[in-house]
């Protein structure tokens, strides 16, 4: 007796769940993936850090092979994103967001090979994509899209299109030095196009040393607006991050100026986060630029190693700042992607 009123409810069960996900199909909503994470697993209740408030977070690791997330582009509505990893890869898909605009999951992730001039390439070297920026028209549509890669150090550009970089690229000057000038493992991550349409470029750089831990990080912004047509486009300045930690990403800002992620890691304090806020006024040619801290994430709250972040305008005001990290497919590390508002 007890055996069959199991196998009853068991069976209503999987008819009911059966019918939910046949009216999902049927309305065309796919399910959300994603792991819902708290800013403080010791504290649920946690929403604020620093001048942040904390607005969801999931872990998406491994999720249709997604992996070594190094860039991040948000389209203006929240909608769509789109990664590139340091392994070659282009992640694509869609965000869904709750009815008070918290991050609640992701839709129809798909992962690729991202092409360069020669195609598909196997070489760590040809494919270590570290930074992602899609250039907005000046009718505000979106264009193009632009990689940064380092090893191989060089900028490349990809025509439009929604699926993220695809196609043949092409070359893009890049500031004079780097080339040839920049650390392998140390170049340019840091890659935005300001409000009025210039853009913005900082070099990791090595990694400090006791002996400097305030050395300044070589950057540069263009001189005018657009794509750069030559090196001399580039106009250098100087970044100050905080001791031991290296800028990894940038996203701009509504005023003009620029959010910069910073990221160190130890083997004591493990990884640490910084977002850090630059002044419009900094960014300029011979400029010695230290941004004001707007947050840092480090034990207990959520952190791993965060390298790409983006921007957009928030529906109600203040801007909504997306962050993930690159888990460098270990066993030990997660791919995080996080939402938070600067009010």
């Amino acid at each position: 007796m007890r055996t069959t009123r199991r196998f009853r409810w068991m069976t209503v069960l999987l008819l009911t769940l059966a019918g939910g996900c046949a009216a999902m199909a049927e309305r065309g909503v796919e399910p959300t993936e994603g792991k819902p994470v708290p800013l403080d697993r010791e504290r649920p209740t946690v929403e604020r850090v620093g001048g942040l408030l904390f607005r969801g977070a999931l872990d998406i690791t491994g999720l249709n092979g997604v992996g070594g997330l190094s860039g991040l582009w948000v389209s203006a509505d929240g909608a769509r994103f789109s990664a590139i990893g340091d392994t070659g890869l282009v992640a694509s898909g869609r965000l869904t967001h709750s009815a008070d605009g918290r991050l609640t999951g992701v839709q129809d992730v798909q992962a690729r090979p991202l092409p360069v001039e020669e195609g598909v390439a196997s070489s760590k070297r040809r494919v270590d994509a570290e930074e992602l920026l899609r250039l907005t028209k000046a009718d505000g549509t979106e264009g193009d899209w632009i990689v940064a890669f380092e090893r191989d150090h060089r900028l490349l550009r990809y025509p439009q299109d929604r699926r993220g970089p695809a196609g043949v690229p092409t070359p893009v000057p890049t500031p004079t030095g780097v080339t040839d000038g920049s650390p392998e493992n140390g170049g340019l991550e840091s890659l935005a196009q300001l409000p009025d349409g210039r853009l913005l470029a900082i070099e990791e750089g090595e990694e400090d040393t006791l002996r400097d831990p305030t050395r300044p990080r070589r950057a540069w912004v263009t001189a005018s607006p657009g794509v750069p047509r030559q090196e001399a486009d580039w106009l250098p300045f100087h970044y100050r991050s905080a001791p031991r930690f290296r800028p990894t990403g940038a996203a701009p800002l509504p005023d003009g100026g620029a959010l910069v992620l910073e990221r160190r890691v130890s083997l004591i304090g493990g990884w640490s986060t910084r977002i850090v806020r630059l002044p419009p006024t900094a960014l300029r040619a011979g400029a010695d630029a230290t941004g004001q801290e707007v947050a840092r994430l480090e034990h207990p709250l959520l952190n791993d190693n965060f390298e790409g972040i983006a921007t957009r305008p928030a529906p109600g005001g203040g801007t909504l700042v997306y962050i993930v990290s690159d888990d460098n497919f270990s066993p030990f590390q997660r791919t995080y992607l996080a939402l938070f508002l600067l009010p």
